[in-house]
């Protein structure tokens, strides 16, 4: 039961990768104070917690009502966390389809509310590639450990997150950059091995 929730867990929270979204979320509350980026933060969190479980319910209806089969889902989701995770690998940092705008953010002066649903809930936390990766566990694993795999990790990005000066301070902007290269490693080769189980998937299937 152990294993089986490491198995499910780890992967969630690379993909989400609380400690890349650090820069950018202390550069889009900078101009807050405590309150509205603690409201912001409760915002997010809720907001990605709720889209991700959803689609952990629903997604495989989803999926059967388009005739999608999991094994589909997991070579299209591995070649996007693939990419997810060499983008990550020579960047150092998140994603370019993830930054974009989300840097321009602080410019615009939007509301916590604005921020935390946009970009910040999605598709920072609850991006395409977390997404893919509940569907998909969702269809492959027992659902309560998926719902707990995924409620753990969204209260560790709160944490994260909460402490995100203190922490940015502490490891600063090299020591974030390559603890995300290092994610991006490991996002890769997750992502080799969900496509190479798609592939047997349906190659079993025929």
């Amino acid at each position: 039961m152990a294993i089986e929730f490491l198995m499910i867990f780890i992967p969630m929270f690379i993909i989400i990768d609380p400690v890349g979204t650090l820069p950018l979320y202390i550069a889009m509350t900078a101009s807050m104070d405590k309150a509205a980026r603690r409201r912001t933060l409760e915002y997010a969190i809720v907001f990605a917690a709720s889209l991700l479980v959803a689609f952990a319910l629903v997604g495989t209806l989803i999926l059967d009502y388009l005739s999608v089969s999991i094994d589909a889902l997991m070579i299209s989701g591995g070649l996007l966390l693939l990419v997810i995770g060499i983008s990550m690998l020579y960047e150092g940092d998140m994603p370019r389809s993830k930054r974009k705008g989300a840097e321009d953010e602080p410019e615009e002066r939007q509301s916590p509310e604005d921020i935390a649903f946009v970009p910040l809930g999605t598709p920072l936390l609850a991006g395409p590639g977390a997404i893919s990766v509940v569907i998909v566990m969702s269809g492959t694993a027992d659902m309560p450990l998926v719902i707990a795999s995924l409620l753990l990790v969204m209260f560790i990005c709160a944490l994260i997150l909460f402490w995100a000066a203190s922490i940015y301070r502490l490891i600063g902007k090299a020591g974030s950059r390559a603890l995300t290269r290092v994610m991006g490693l490991i996002t890769s080769a997750y992502a080799v091995q969900m496509i190479l189980d798609g592939i047997y998937g349906y190659v079993s299937g025929l």
